[in-house]
């Protein structure tokens, strides 16, 4: 019995390795292309109305990952069969820390320092890039080029926080909408499907 248990848990360990150098297929371009419409519709209505609330963005960012996940949840089921719940549970692992710093930084700036509120779209896009580099063992290699628009675009919102003329809702709105359509056109034009059965 101990033999069959030992090597049981050796097939589990040679799968965790591959799902951790596996690409990750569950991520639908239509569905990300989805958020960054939303992400411009949001940011012009706040410009219309002239109330960048960015608790609107927190709700909207709720929103846009639970379509993204279910999505994701679906076709990797489908695409990668077996090994589905680990590359899920390794792409989540790689990705989840910089989303978790985003809430809690986003819930300190608005509860503790909201004088600081117009820091957050800068912070945010900074902590995507973050995101996004850190499972990139499980995206595609196209996928750089999404961070490396992240990381300007965060640099470039951060300096521009202290100007009041300028919209906070563009400062949100227009970085996440045009990256989340580059992450979108990244996983478009990325290689064919890989299967585990």
């Amino acid at each position: 019995m101990n033999d069959i248990d030992s090597a049981l848990g050796d097939i589990n360990r040679i799968r965790d390795r591959l799902a951790a150098g596996a690409r990750f297929e569950g991520f639908a371009p239509k569905i990300v292309a989805i958020t960054g419409a939303m992400a411009f519709a949001l940011a012009g209505w706040q410009v219309y109305r002239g109330d960048a609330n960015l608790f609107a963005w927190i709700v909207l960012a709720t929103v846009c990952a639970l379509m993204i996940g279910v999505e994701a949840i679906g076709r990797a089921r489908a695409r990668h069969l077996a090994m589905a719940d680990r590359l899920i549970n390794s792409t989540l692992q790689r990705f989840l820390p910089a989303g978790l710093a985003g809430a809690i930084i986003g819930f300190v700036i608005l509860v503790h320092l909201p004088e600081q509120v117009r820091l957050l779209p800068g912070l945010w896009q900074l902590l995507m890039a973050v995101g996004i580099c850190a499972a990139l063992g499980n995206l595609p290699t196209s996928m750089r080029w999404p961070a490396a628009f992240y990381f300007v675009t965060g640099t470039i919102s951060l300096a521009m926080s202290g100007d009041a003329s300028i919209d906070a809702a563009w400062l949100m709105g227009l970085p996440f909408g045009v990256g989340q359509l580059l992450v979108a056109a990244a996983l478009h034009v990325s290689p064919g499907r890989t299967r585990h059965d």
